[in-house]
């Protein structure tokens, strides 16, 4: 199974991108340790689940949305200091 996640580059900066790409393959990783995941920047937010059953691409959207509802837990904020 192929995991490809596209985040829109407009929208984040290169270092929550490098979160964001951390933390979605480590969560993938525990459900589907042999997929192929991948997270690029691109034009738009997108989702793609390809070689999988209809149940895996729900479970992978509910992964993602999850993944952002606990982003206080994951996601660095830079300090600025002053």
């Amino acid at each position: 199974m192929r995991i490809e996640l596209m985040v829109n580059k407009n929208n984040v900066p290169q270092d929550v991108f490098c979160q964001v790409e951390r933390e979605f393959c480590r969560r993938m990783a525990i459900s589907w340790p042999d997929a192929l995941v991948r997270v690029r920047l691109g034009g738009a937010n997108e989702l793609n689940v390809l070689g999988g059953l209809k149940e895996d691409k729900q479970h992978v959207e509910s992964q993602l949305e999850a993944m952002f509802d606990e982003a206080d837990d994951w996601l660095e904020q830079p300090s600025y200091d002053m």
